[in-house]
């Protein structure tokens, strides 16, 4: 047995749920009440873990730690390291993926624009269709950006997500949303594949990398966000960009 399959057995052990939720956060404290809130009317009676991977200085973790309790699912706190912090969201997302015990992982924002009550249809039609991956699509007939925010992030949207498309034909060029934040992977897909994100956006690593064989993608309409500010600026495109560049010249 190799370290990879270890690694599987342990973590799906007769105790491990159908399903992790990971979430990245940066101070998101004010969104942290009513997302547990909505997670838990949207995912009763499912057997679900939720997985938070924070790097915030306004008391994010502790307002978790203070919210758990009333959660009808164990929450579990994992504080990023310092050079996973600098690296981006993106690496928050693969130490989530790591301490993840579920047999699916489904990825989402603290902010409420993703609704948490589609991860529940993520999950259904992954396990309907057999799909390695489901996405959270806003560019699908009946999915929507409008609550991405101004005209300029939501065409900065639709044009990297062109550029993946057109930089990988083969594995991303059929999806319509590969710059998704919200999609849910079965988690025998991600052992023993080193993902390397740039920034914040990880969905195409993973189309790349992990070799999907079934995709799928499933329409929304994305929330403004409930409370905060946005971590995406300027900077976060650039990274996309690098990140693409690197992934081309490295597979």
């Amino acid at each position: 047995m190799t370290t990879a399959e270890r690694s599987a057995a342990a973590r799906s052990g007769p105790e491990a749920p159908v399903l992790s939720v990971v979430v990245p956060t940066r101070n998101e404290r004010d969104n942290v009440a009513p997302l547990l809130a909505a997670l838990g009317d949207a995912l009763a009676g499912l057997d679900t873990e939720l997985v938070v991977v924070d790097d915030s200085d306004d008391g994010t973790a502790d307002e978790f730690a203070r919210c758990a309790g009333r959660a009808p699912f164990p929450v579990r706190i994992a504080v990023r390291r310092p050079d996973d912090a600098r690296r981006g969201l993106g690496w928050a997302v693969v130490r989530g993926f790591g301490s993840a015990r579920g047999e699916f992982v489904c990825v989402m924002d603290a902010d409420l624009q993703h609704p948490p009550a589609l991860a529940r249809t993520l999950l259904a039609v992954a396990r309907r269709e057999r799909a390695d991956v489901v996405i959270a699509s806003r560019y699908v007939p009946g999915g929507s950006a409008t609550g991405l925010g101004g005209v300029r992030r939501r065409l900065a949207s639709r044009g990297l997500g062109l550029l993946a498309r057109l930089a990988f034909p083969g594995r991303v060029g059929p999806v319509r949303d590969p710059m998704s934040g919200y999609f849910l992977v079965r988690r025998a897909l991600l052992d023993g594949v080193a993902l390397r994100p740039v920034g914040y956006k990880i969905l195409v690593e993973v189309l790349v990398r992990c070799r999907p064989r079934r995709v799928r993608e499933v329409p929304y309409r994305m929330h403004p966000r409930h409370a905060g500010r946005t971590k995406t600026g300027v900077r976060e495109g650039l990274n996309v960009l690098c990140h693409l560049l690197r992934l081309r010249t490295g597979v």
